[in-house]
């Protein structure tokens, strides 16, 4: 028999977190913005248009296509076909999602090729909090404090997702680019989920969680700039914020890294993070 294939509508919200609550390391993002927003398909931050294909009246693939764009999938064998039911009519920024499923849901959408400005093959990683390594410091001389960023901490902050996004999601830079920033900084401020680390007096490293929930965290935005870098700065700041989130209650951390990003998955495997998944990350012009 086919599965069934549709749009999500808020009365599917119970079964559409059964399903997710199964894949918890690949629908990180999915689940965070589904209890954040709920099934709304409107222009404020973690709202989206969600599709689902259903075998017995349970939802056993989704796909969402969000606020800004991006499509993300958890959409085991449906990928292609969910993705033209959810984006139909829409522009697509982005896609995430399990390696082989993004690739179909690009093939099935018409994307790729010169339309693509970032391919990037991941490696999801998941770590239990209990298993969680605490780094010492890694120089002599090293005084490191790590802290929830404030207010005062804005326009250095936004500086650096500028940066990052430049240097990682190749963006180019533009007044825009920094006006989007400041804006995501600000919001991660004020959420309490942007983190920064201090060598003494000097701010040196930072993350964010970029998906939440009262069990699990996902860092994302870990940044150093060049000149701090080789000096465990970035290890050291994800490892505070996990620790952080294990005190507020959380027990599992997730993130995905670029596979060929060999000193990120040294710093992250050295925490205890361990590789779950292939995970995708493609961007458009």
């Amino acid at each position: 028999m086919m599965a069934a294939l549709r749009l999500l509508s808020p009365d599917d919200r119970e079964s559409l977190e059964a399903f997710l609550r199964g894949h918890a390391a690949d629908a990180m993002i999915l689940r965070s913005n589904l209890a954040r927003s709920g099934i709304v398909d409107g222009p404020e931050p973690f709202q989206g248009r969600y599709a689902g294909a259903f075998d017995d009246g349970r939802i056993i693939a989704a796909a969402a296509h969000y606020w800004n764009g991006m499509l993300i999938l958890c959409a085991p064998g449906r990928a292609g076909e969910l993705a033209g039911i959810v984006t139909e009519g829409r522009r697509v920024s982005g896609i995430l999602g399990p390696w082989d499923q993004a690739l179909e849901a690009q093939e099935a959408l018409g994307l790729g090729g010169s339309e693509c400005r970032l391919r990037s093959r991941e490696i999801l990683m998941s770590l239990s909090l209990d298993a969680l390594r605490m780094p010492a410091p890694l120089l002599p001389g090293q005084a490191l404090q790590c802290r929830l960023a404030q207010d005062e901490d804005l326009d250095l902050l936004a500086q650096w997702r500028a940066a990052f996004r430049m240097e990682s999601l190749c963006d180019t830079p533009s007044r825009a680019l920094v006006q989007h920033c400041r804006a995501e900084v600000a919001r991660w401020i004020e959420e309490k989920s942007q983190f920064l680390l201090f060598d003494g007096e000097r701010p040196v490293s930072c993350c964010s969680f970029n998906a939440r929930l009262p069990d699990a965290v996902q860092i994302g935005n870990v940044w150093t700039p060049r000149k701090f870098r080789s000096r465990g700065y970035g290890r050291a700041v994800v490892a505070w914020a996990l620790e952080h989130a294990k005190r507020e209650g959380a027990s599992l951390g997730i993130l995905f890294t670029p596979q060929d990003n060999e000193a990120a998955l040294t710093a992250y495997t050295a925490l205890g993070f361990s590789a779950v998944g292939d995970y995708a990350m493609l961007l458009y012009r």
